[in-house]
This record gives C-alpha cells, structure tokens and sequence, in this order.
C-alpha cells in the first residue's frame, strides 16, 4: 500500500475537505502528478483532478484513504 503522504500518479484519494463550511467532510480525486515537497514546511502537496474535472492542489496530510491507480473507489 502506498504511504498516504506520497501517492503516485493515478491513485484515487479520498481526502478531508478543506472547506469546514462545506456539506461533505471528506472528497475524492484522482492524483495527476508526483507530489512536491514545500522546502519550508516539510509538508507534501500533490495535485488531484476532481470529479468536476477542475484540478485541486492538496495538502497531503489531509489524505485519509489511497487505492492504487487501475482501481476505482467501491461503491
């Protein structure tokens, strides 16, 4: 299983929303790149494509969940 902090290209995450204000706490997307690491903080940030098709920069510690590319969340 791949660290949640560190998914590679294609992994569905599903990940705490960051808007508190917002109806859903947690989200999904597709990651559509390698993450990057902030060389201030430390903290990973990887770049997820929505089911709206907008793309989202992430915050990786907010990922709760990684399924592996080629396999799509359970329904």
């Amino acid at each position: 299983m791949e660290h949640p902090t560190h998914p590679e290209r294609g992994a569905v995450v599903t990940y705490l929303n960051p808007d508190v204000l917002a109806p859903d706490a947690f989200l999904t997307g597709v990651v559509t790149g390698a993450h990057v690491v902030d060389p201030e903080t430390g903290r990973a940030w990887v770049s997820v494509l929505l089911p709206n098709r907008t793309t989202f920069v992430l915050d990786a510690a907010n990922i709760v969940e990684v399924q592996p590319s080629g396999r799509g969340p359970e329904i």
